[in-house]
């Protein structure tokens, strides 16, 4: 019964929904009563939880692919990374944003950042306000995820990827290149523009 709830909440997670369309769900489908708000959050960092541990492994494996590749597994290495940034909505208005490095030598994810605004601790309006939190959220515009986000996965790259990415593949935007080309010390990361970026503005300018 565990999995079978499991697998439901995870269903209901990948096309966006919660606990409210779990339980119109089992009403239409006469299923007996679905899981309370309590049970639901459980399941939910249960995943959570898991999709952090396959996620890390996975590019742990790309990393070392990385080390294997340029032939040094134990020191740290040097490499090229394309980052970009992603948002739930478009017209930067978005709570929620994603900023991922791709290497640019095997094309496997490396590292992402997920940031967002909303905090349901800190909304919360049954919160004692005599209470200090300590939110991690994003504190700063949506515009501004994207050199956040680079910047927190540049910091971390030594010691939880053992690379250096010297090498910096982006589009026109120079923010979030800005934040980090000083990162590994004065003018440490070289910027190159990705020829992909330049293929879609090409494209969008030709179809305007």
């Amino acid at each position: 019964m565990n999995e079978l709830n499991s697998r439901f909440v995870y269903g209901l997670r990948l096309i966006g929904r919660g606990v409210s369309a779990g339980r119109k769900l089992c009403a239409v489908l006469n299923l007996p009563p679905f899981l309370s708000k309590l049970a639901f959050r459980q399941q939910e960092k249960k995943l959570l939880s898991a999709a952090i541990s396959i996620g890390e492994k996975i590019m742990n494996d790309a990393a070392k692919g990385i080390r294997q590749f340029k032939k040094s597994i134990h020191g740290i290495v040097n490499c090229g990374v394309s980052v970009d940034g992603t948002w739930q909505r478009r017209g930067f208005s978005s709570l929620n944003g994603c900023v991922s490095a791709i290497s640019v030598d095997t094309g496997k994810i490396i590292d992402f950042e997920t940031l967002s605004q909303f905090c349901r601790k800190c909304n919360s309006k049954t919160k004692q306000q005599n209470v200090k939190l300590q939110c991690n959220h994003h504190k700063g515009s949506s515009s501004s995820m994207e050199p956040v986000g680079a910047y927190r996965i540049f910091e971390r790259s030594e010691d939880h990827r053992m690379l250096r990415y010297t090498d910096y593949y982006g589009d026109g935007d120079s923010k979030a290149f800005d934040a980090v080309k000083d990162i590994y010390g004065k003018d440490s990361v070289t910027k190159l523009e990705c020829i992909g970026h330049i293929q879609k503005e090409l494209e969008q300018g030709f179809e305007n």
